[in-house]
């Protein structure tokens, strides 16, 4: 995955010169969690099933398209790695919908030991989950959905969103247009 990053950073290099649009850095992750019964998630606000997550990304886009790159932690503060490509089909001055696809890597045994220290009464969280070339991936379909709160010339703080139909997903970015 960091060798993705890597090749990721060279084609924004290369690509600053033909015309890029923008570049992202976002942290934080706000993701609620839908469920009939209580979970044992980490870093819950009050047993609501929403969660504050560390995450840190790096969004290209150029035109319509993009590439993220995300580290961070899971629903049970577990490490997790991840790439994301977005088109961008409605763009307004202050909004922009589209779809994002990709997915992120994480550790299968740190939610089997999670599992095995929840409290009896308390459901343990399991992933929605692939086998990728023997990596376990959380695979991601979402509807993209970003608001600036703040956009100036050259520069915005946005709300970025992701929709999909079992978890939502919020965070901050500072966007910097080329």
């Amino acid at each position: 995955m960091k060798s993705l990053f890597i090749i990721s950073f060279i084609l924004f290099c290369v690509s600053k010169n033909i015309y890029a649009s923008s570049l992202q850095l976002g942290f934080g992750s706000l993701t609620p969690h839908f469920s009939d019964s209580k979970k044992n998630y980490c870093n819950q606000w009050n047993n609501t099933g929403i969660i504050a997550n560390k995450t840190y990304y790096l969004r290209y886009l150029h035109g319509d398209y993009g590439l993220t790159y995300m580290i961070g932690n899971d629903s049970i503060c577990s490490e997790i790695e991840g790439v994301f490509f977005h088109y961008l089909f409605v763009r307004t001055d202050y909004t922009e919908t589209g779809i994002t696809v990709g997915g992120y890597a994480f550790n299968e045994e740190n939610w089997d030991e999670h599992a095995q220290k929840t409290p009896s009464g308390i459901d343990a969280p399991e992933p929605v989950q692939i086998d990728y070339f023997g990596r376990e991936i959380v695979p991601v379909l979402a509807l993209d959905f970003a608001v600036h709160l703040i956009r100036k010339e050259r520069w915005s703080l946005k709300l970025n969103n992701l929709f999909t139909p079992i978890i939502f997903n919020h965070s901050l970015a500072f966007e910097y247009r080329f």
